[in-house]
């Protein structure tokens, strides 16, 4: 791993002086990472209006497009923020209130028009909303800009957000609060209140999911050895305390098990129908990152880019650094579910548990969209990873109310279905079904593939040239000894 610079460790001297900024700025190659950016500066500047142009269309898309009512956690958080607030009485809910009592500004607004529901329903696309401004913020001066400009890009209209912003469930508080305050709390050069608040929302993204704690323990780890200093350990207490005091507060036990005796039913597979963390681990683990309806590799793709070095030179060590935090606390959210019995978050669109997950994938997948110094078999990766990322978000907001109710019958018997063959799979339901699509959904869907164009249009240049270098010089297309990342 990278060391950071002395100055970077001691975190007493609030922003760093001029003359420590280049410690951290990209290493940049010349002539390398500019290939595929648009000639002249009128060039750059119709390609930053464009990007900002798509980025405000898709989440002006995401606000406007029609919503199911709520169903399942995210109505079960909604009915307990309600009894708190106009009942108040305490819930004695498994899931924590701390996501929800955010959303109580929303509650009054509601209830200036008798009901709170549908306004209550814009609480994640204002967390997702705020999140993409935060990184904004926080990285605007810290990486080229058309790299931060094709992340948020990637957020927005290649990942699944789009299913988590339609909803009330709490996965889009922890991704964003630990998301951004991971990158405010880690990120060198930032001042002492940043890196406070970006500590305090990390500690309660985490204590809205509990069960993050284990992979809060493992960013705390590195961070410790990186370091070599013991003070993030009261990250780690301050989660704890803070888990406890609310599970005392609401169930007058600070050591309460919540999902302790909580079981599916039996169904076809074998490890079904038992309580609490009873599935086998190794097979979580595989079927978290592989299965057809769940898996990481078809909903996060970006995740299984290597992409450390190429952000090292395009946005700095420091951004690397939090790429790799990020990476950790998905391995500890995957270690955590994988031995629960529903892994694979019930009935809901894709591996909802993981949601964090599309950030260290959105930045793999940006950096390496520009890439141009990549090799033929690495843009055609990319390429392959940036249709998949685009097709999943279009799918995600488009189809995400699309289920084959084959696996759901029979009080959910073949469940496994969707969540392990590719024909019940979400992401490939729809072509199977083939759904009559509305207006609105047809203009939608041609603008994700206007997105995709715009995304991969460097890396089918890249192809572009290097086919057309190879038959130039009479060799065999891409050779295998020219294969690399």
């Amino acid at each position: 791993m990278d060391a950071p610079a002395a100055g970077e460790l001691r975190g007493e001297s609030g922003e760093r002086a001029e003359s420590e900024e280049p410690a951290d700025e990209p290493r940049v190659r010349p002539g390398r990472v500019e290939s595929d950016a648009p000639p002249g500066r009128s060039g750059a500047r119709v390609a930053a209006v464009l990007d900002w142009v798509l980025i405000g269309a898709g989440v002006l898309l995401l606000a406007i497009y029609p919503r199911p009512p709520m169903m399942g956690d995210g109505l079960v958080r909604y009915q307990a923020l309600l009894q708190l607030l106009e009942q108040r009485q305490m819930p004695e809910t498994a899931y924590s209130l701390i996501g929800p009592l955010f959303a109580a500004p929303l509650w009054m607004v509601g209830r200036w028009y008798d009901d709170p529901q549908p306004v209550l329903a814009q609480h994640n696309l204002l967390l997702f909303g705020f999140g993409l401004v935060a990184f904004h913020l926080l990285l605007r001066d810290r990486m080229d800009r058309r790299l931060l400009r094709r992340f948020l890009l990637v957020l927005v209209a290649g990942s699944m957000a789009a299913a988590h912003v339609q909803d009330f469930y709490g996965e889009m508080f922890t991704a964003t609060t630990v998301g951004v305050g991971l990158l405010a709390a880690t990120l060198p050069g930032t001042g002492r209140p940043t890196r406070l608040a970006g500590w305090a929302a990390v500690v309660l993204g985490v204590a809205n999911t509990p069960a993050s704690v284990v992979a809060l323990g493992l960013v705390v780890g590195v961070l410790c050895f990186r370091e070599r200093r013991l003070r993030y350990l009261v990250v780690l207490l301050a989660a704890g305390v803070l888990i406890a005091g609310e599970a005392w507060l609401r169930l007058g036990d600070p050591l309460h098990r919540a999902y302790a005796n909580n079981g599916g039913g039996q169904t076809v597979m074998p490890y079904s129908g038992e309580p609490g963390f009873s599935y086998p681990l190794l097979l979580g683990v595989v079927a978290i990152l592989f299965s057809f309806g769940k898996g990481l590799l078809w909903f996060t793709p970006g995740l299984f880019l290597p992409a450390r070095r190429w952000l090292a030179e395009r946005a700095g060590r420091g951004v690397a650094g939090v790429w790799l935090l990020w990476l950790v606390f998905v391995a500890g959210l995957v270690l955590v579910y994988a031995a629960w019995w529903a892994w694979y978050g019930g009935l809901y669109w894709g591996p909802r548990f993981f949601l964090l997950a599309i950030l260290p994938a959105g930045l793999a997948l940006a950096v390496r969209l520009g890439a141009g110094e990549a090799g033929p078999w690495a843009n055609l990766a990319t390429l392959a990873v940036a249709v998949l990322s685009v097709w999943g978000a279009a799918n995600s907001l488009l189809y995400a109310q699309l289920w084959p109710w084959t696996c759901y019958d029979n009080n959910y018997y073949l469940e496994s279905l969707c969540h392990f063959t590719p024909d019940f799979s979400p992401l490939w339901y729809p072509l199977v079904e083939r759904p009559a699509m509305t207006g609105v959904q047809r203009v939608a869907l041609a603008g994700y593939a206007v997105v995709l164009l715009w995304l991969v249009a460097p890396v089918l240049g890249r192809l572009a040239r290097q086919a057309a270098a190879a038959v130039r010089s009479d060799r065999w297309v891409w050779p295998p000894r020219d294969w690399r990342w």
